[in-house]
């Protein structure tokens, strides 16, 4: 078989992979470095020293020489604690006590004096403050920073929320925790001693059954990688961030911990306050222990850990209902209404909805209307008959809270052994099991949903050391996972209510568990194994690398019937007064039914990920170095062995749109692979440098580097293609009634338009033939995956100057920039029509300029294609404390500015102010405007110390009162995320017109900034909204200070009519453009504190008990959420509720309520 140029050279390098591994080398994401020059105290280099190195804990030693140069490198090191010798003819032993981090090269470079008549000279421990090796952009977290800082249910990301750069997400739990340096927020890729940690789902880190990433206890170090110009980085555009975990050593050592939280111990949320309702109950007990040692002495040494989480969660509601009077007169018409009747399906079906909400816990006390500051709860809805609008209330509202017991438990082993001088390896296993109560539905607890997410991990890695010169490492990994959403009792479920419901317009609570989770729940068990190898070789001044990795992950998908009972959304109250339909107002008052049908059973996918790179590290001069790096990555087109792919013929704005087509010749199914190309490799070229421009013994560095980087794309986005017609087939139904058993119904109308598709799909046949059998014939949905797809490319860069001011104390000054293009975008509008620059409508003869395919309903297109630019800068301050007491203080203050045309890599929300997809689907580069996790102005430190309490009493005071006090903690201050104004009551009316984004609010005229937001916008009293409401206070006559027209006034994108005295749609025509995230939230600040007092045990060697208090958000200080953004809600423009931290000691995404202070008790014996 000849081979292809592409084929030839990926085959080439893979050979040179295996076939040179003793010649190389690379630097790991399990491992740290060391190196150095040794000069003499003229300055002069000194070659040929003799320079060893041992390892404190585990008594292996290993040696070098330096080169011509005086430079000396030692691979692929545990990190720990070493000591560094270094001997000389003619000069004297000197001696370093160094502390190796996971990440780049620790440099640590050594004075020789001439030898007297002493034999050495020992110098304390310490860590460079400067980073002279490479020009990779990195921070690490050492073990004293991952233990002791406060970290709010000890999740392992949130130890990434203090390095340089890095904005913390305050706004959606659950999802993407954090952003660096402008990046989307699921860019980066997370190991735990080497192994990807990642699910490729999401593009996120694992997790438990708490939505948290255990394991604080076990980790040595993290280093955050945030542009890694080595050629180890990949996997993510973002950065990397690796974790190490710790191992046993030459004596026993260990610890246990305990945390506690109670309602006694938390302030009230600011809005509970300010409604007079009381602190949440809720108890949160976390644990954690672990014990390290030797099995046989400086062989074989193990480590044992235990940590888990036990909650009892509070989640607090407002409940809306509707009113008595509201349900009486709604049945009152069903009945006297022809097309019903007392009898009717649909008399049954609303007196079930009704029943449901009458039952729910809390009804014995409701207040009129829909909220505080919404007396009727009616929206634009009025009947004279029976005054509903006018001075009696559609709706009733109650405040409730519900609480279910959450838990996650994990459980970790490593086996580390010394082979031999030149051998070692360690073997972890882990396993976190776990119950989360991700959602207690406030109507009725058939609906609560719970998550599991039992989790296996293994990896064997071993480090070969050939000579003093070269060294290799081996990674063997392997994983499982379930994760399952699920009602907690499906039968109970569909018996309390066979489909979900919500409603655009009216205020009331959702039914059946509305949204994505319904009675068949969703999720997959995923298998993933990992195998890379990293190679090292000194040659001469350079230090040579190559390494390559393999990944493969198989999903089993359960069947996707989460859609399957159907979801009802009633865009207006009269509609649903109506019955779901009013016959006098079809196009505005109306009810959607979007419903699928599928056969399928679980979903066999695969994944296959090859990575391949090679570096040089030159050291130039001694103060000098250079790497010049080439990575090559490879990303399979996902495979399904069942065939359970289907996309069009070809891109959608390409297919002929001729509706006597077959479907089935427009339609390809039974594909094995999920998009119709892919890109075969991605090559990754980098350079940088690291450059100390007045000698290696002065304390200045500069650094930067350049380089190519690519993100995965997240394996979610398979189920638009697993759920294509005509194996899972989507309809969104308009214009019938709700009530499911109705003669005529949406639900009949889905099943007739499923059946006559199925049927004429088999048969060949085309539209018209199926609208012959079947004249109310709705078509299904579709997605487009398009020619090629492409993996997100971002070009980084960054230059920056570090400044060691004495031995203690250094700054540095960073400007960092990226360019992406080939961002993913999802348009679900492709096949929109009838408003705007949209085509006009359906023609019988459709052409490109005049009608979407009438074939199909909504059609998603996929396509990678947007762009993004990021340019920042960061000052970086970090000051050691040596004289009187230790400790660390580090600060990072970051001005930067985010743009994009889509966010978070198209697929996943960062803020809940946004929207995954163009307004105008033919204007993409019309979304151009700042990112979803742009922020301007923010600032992050985090500091340990050692309170010198005996120094400052001058040796005086009881030893055990005066010793063992120390402080902790962390601060984040930042300005608001972007957000924009929307009319979803637009949107929801051009459903039926096939689309399914979101409609910018159309401004009066040109915007300013708009006012600052903050307090004075949170209700009740809500004095200064962050927009000026639309109405005025009898909410009906437009205000005529409001910064948009009207909702539901647009004509088209950026266009439409201002009020006039008698309508307020038909005024004078305009058109300005609102941009996308135009307007500010409020402003973030907090600060999080750990006070703790340890004691010595007597009689028990190096052992001591510490009891303190951490305290979660210190100053209780109120960080107010984004104001309602939609136009047409009664609270526009005003604020409901808090931003907290996306993990907390209430796990994530569960609703509890980590916004206000929380003082968590901690007590820890340590040996």
């Amino acid at each position: 078989m000849r081979l292809r140029p592409t084929q030839f050279s990926f085959s080439f390098l893979l050979l040179l992979v295996f076939s040179f591994a003793s010649d190389l080398n690379a630097q790991t994401t399990t491992s740290g470095g060391l190196t150095g020059v040794i000069t003499d105290q003229s300055s002069a280099v000194v070659p040929d020293a003799a320079v060893e190195l041992k390892d404190n804990a585990k008594g292996v030693t290993q040696s070098a020489k330096t080169d011509r140069q005086g430079v000396y490198r030692f691979f692929f090191l545990t990190p720990g604690r070493y000591t560094l010798t270094v001997t000389h003819a003619g000069f004297r032993e000197e001696t370093r006590a160094v502390n190796i981090l996971l990440g780049p090269p620790v440099s640590v470079n050594v004075t020789l004096a001439v030898a007297m008549a002493s034999t050495n000279v020992t110098v304390p421990d310490e860590v460079p403050l400067l980073q002279a090796e490479n020009g990779d952009v990195s921070a690490t977290m050492n073990q004293k920073q991952v233990s002791e800082l406060p970290n709010p249910g000890n999740d392992l990301t949130y130890i990434v929320q203090t390095a340089p750069g890095v904005v913390m997400n305050t706004d959606v739990q659950g999802g993407a925790n954090f952003s660096i340096l402008g990046m989307p927020g699921f860019s980066y890729l997370h190991t735990i001693d080497g192994m990807n940690d990642n699910d490729n789902a999401f593009n996120l880190s694992q997790i438990g059954a708490l939505i948290l990433l255990l394991g604080q206890n076990q980790i040595q170090e993290a280093t955050v990688v945030s542009t890694g110009y080595s050629g180890q980085f990949g996997g993510a555009a973002g950065g990397n961030v690796n974790y190490i975990t710790k191992s046993g050593s030459k004596q026993f050592h260990g610890n246990a911990q305990y945390y506690w939280n109670g309602r006694v111990f938390n302030a009230n949320d600011w809005f509970n306050k300010a409604f007079g309702e009381p602190r949440p109950f809720s108890i949160a007990n976390q644990w954690a222990g672990s014990l390290g040692g030797p099995i046989k002495k400086d062989k074989l040494f193990f480590f044992f850990d235990t940590e888990g989480l036990r909650l009892l969660i509070p989640q607090h509601f407002l409940v809306t209902i509707p009113s008595l009077q509201f349900e009486a007169a709604t049945i009152a018409n069903i009945d006297s209404d022809p097309r019903f009747g007392p009898a009717s399906a649909t008399d049954a079906f609303y007196k079930k909805i009704f029943d449901l909400y009458n039952a729910a816990p809390g009804t014995n006390s409701t207040t009129p209307g829909a909220s505080p500051t919404d007396d009727l709860g009616c929206s634009t809805f009025s009947d004279t008959n029976t005054r509903l609008g006018i001075d009696v209330p559609c709706a009733r509202y109650f405040f409730t809270t519900r609480s279910r017991p959450s838990q996650d438990t994990l459980t970790s082993g490593r086996l580390d052994w010394n082979v031999d001088r030149n051998d070692r390896a360690f073997l972890r296993l882990q396993y976190d099991r776990g119950r989360g109560a991700v959602g207690n539905d406030p109507i009725s607890p058939a609906f609560d949903v719970d998550f599991t997410q039992p989790w296996w991990q293994a990896q064997i890695l071993e480090t070969h050391t050939f000579g003093m010169s070269a060294a290799n490492q081996f990674l063997l990994a392997g994983s499982y996972f379930a994760g399952i959403f699920q009602v907690k009792n499906p039968s109970q479920a569909l018996a309390a209510f066979p489909t979900t419901l919500d409603f655009a317009q009216a205020p009331f609570n959702n039914l059946g568990g509305a949204g994505n989770i319904n009675v068949f729940g969703f999720g997959r068990y995923n298998t993933q194994y990992q195998l890379s190898e990293d190679v090292a070789k000194i040659w001469g001044n350079h230090r040579l690398g190559l390494g390559a990795s393999f990944a493969r992950i198989y999903w089993s998908e359960l069947p996707r019937k989460s859609g399957t009972i159907g979801h009802l959304s009633v865009q207006t109250m009269r509609a649903f007064f109506q019955g779901g339909v009013d016959p006098a107002s079809r196009s505005v008052d109306f009810t959607s039914l979007s419903q699928s049908f599928t056969s399928q059973g679980n979903l066999p996918i695969s994944f296959s990920n090859f990575g391949l790179y090679g570096d040089d590290e030159w050291r130039a001069r001694p103060n000098l170095a250079v790497t010049l790096a080439i990575r090559a990555e490879h990303y399979s087109n996902p495979l399904c062995r069942s065939h359970c792919f289907a996309r069009l013929a070809g891109p959608f704005g390409s297919i002929s749109h001729e509706p006597d087509q077959p479907y089935n010749r427009a339609v390809l199914i039974n594909q094995r692979q999920a998009f119709a190309a892919t890109d075969t490799i991605l090559w990754s070229p980098r350079v940088s440098f690291a450059w100390q421009p007045f000698g290696v013994s002065h304390n200045t560095v500069l650094r930067g580097g350049v380089g190519i980087f690519y993100d995965p794309l997240p394996g979610l986005i398979l189920d638009s293609f697993s759920g294509n017609p005509p194996l899972f087939n989507s309809y969104t139904v308009v214009g019938d009634n709700l009530a499911p058993d109705e003669t005529t119904s949406l639900f009949r109308d889905a099943a007739a338009s499923n059946a006559a598709f199925v049927d004429g799909f088999a048969n060949g046949r085309t539209l018209a033939q199926i609208q012959a059998a079947d004249p109310s014939f709705f078509p299904p949905g579709i997605s487009d995956p398009g020619e090629r797809t492409h993996s997100p490319q971002f070009q980084r860069w960054s230059l920056e100057w570090q400044q060691s001011l004495g031995a203690d104390t250094s700054i540095s000054f960073g400007y960092f920039g990226h360019h992406g293009i080939h961002g993913l975008v999802l348009d679900p509008n492709a096949n929109a029509f009838g408003f705007g620059s949209l085509p006009r409508g359906r023609c019988n003869n459709p052409e490109p300029s005049c009608a979407p395919d009438p074939r199909f309903g909504q059609v998603t297109q996929i396509t990678t294609n947007t762009v993004s630019n990021y340019h920042g800068t960061v000052v970086s301050f970090r000051h050691r404390f040596s004289h009187l007491t230790q400790g660390l203080f580090q600060a990072n203050y970051t001005f930067g500015h985010a743009l994009d045309e889509i966010s978070s890599n198209g697929w996943f929300i960062f803020t809940s102010a946004t929207m995954t997809s163009p307004q105008d689907p033919n204007n993409l580069r019309g979304s151009y405007g700042s990112a979803d996790q742009d922020v301007r102005h923010s600032f992050n430190a985090n500091y340990v110390w050692e309170v010198p309490v005996k120094a400052v009493l001058r040796g005086r005071g009881w030893r055990s009162m005066v010793d063992g006090w120390q402080v902790s903690g962390t601060i984040f201050a930042r300005t608001g995320f972007p957000y924009t104004v929307f009319d979803f009551v637009e949107s929801g009316n051009l459903v039926a017109n096939n689309y399914f984004g979101g409609i910018y609010a159309v401004p009066i005229g040109l915007l300013s900034s708009g006012p600052a937001c903050g307090k004075g916008a949170a209700i009740p009293l809500a004095p200064h909204p962050c927009q000026p409401p639309q109405v005025l206070s009898d909410g009906m006559t437009p205000n005529p200070n409001a910064h948009f027209l009207q909702a539901t006034c647009e004509t088209g994108f950026d266009m439409g009519h201002l009020p006039s005295g008698a309508d307020p749609c038909s005024g004078r025509a305009v058109a300005f453009r609102q941009g996308r995230n135009r307007f500010r939230g409020p402003r973030y600040f907090s600060t999080d504190f750990t006070i703790m007092k340890s004691t010595k045990l007597p009689g028990w060697e190096n052992a001591t008990l510490g009891i303190g208090f951490q305290f979660f958000n210190l100053f209780n200080h109120p960080n107010f959420a984004f104001p309602d953004a939609g136009l047409s809600s009664p609270t526009f423009g005003q604020i409901g509720g808090l931003a907290q931290p996306p993990t907390s000691i209430l796990g994530s995404g569960f609703g509890g309520d980590a916004a206000p202070r929380m003082i968590q008790l901690k007590a820890q014996l340590q040996f």
